[in-house]
């Protein structure tokens, strides 16, 4: 194997190439993309993000850092129904 050869990428890297083919290979499209919601948008450029980007998607998402209480508790049930397996023994 050749000296310097990478046999995979890096993760952004593939979240860069991912963006690409979601764009039909626009390098235009990704910078402008709008989709904001997307889990790969903050890396679509192939590198990690600056702080102004971390902040932005902070302010858009209105991340809250405290837990809550909401999804850690149990709503409703679930039933569930077991039937026997009768095969030919």
């Amino acid at each position: 194997m050749a000296k310097g050869v990478k046999l995979y990428d890096t993760p952004i890297k593939a979240i860069r190439k991912n963006c690409l083919d979601c764009c039909c290979g626009s390098v235009k499209e990704v910078r402008l993309c709008p989709i904001v919601s997307c889990a790969c948008y903050p890396y679509r450029m192939g590198r990690r993000p600056d702080e102004a980007t971390v902040v932005s998607l902070k302010e858009y998402y209105g991340v809250n850092d405290e837990p809550t209480d909401e999804l850690l508790t149990k709503t409703g049930t679930i039933e569930v129904e077991v039937y026997a397996w009768q095969g030919n023994e």
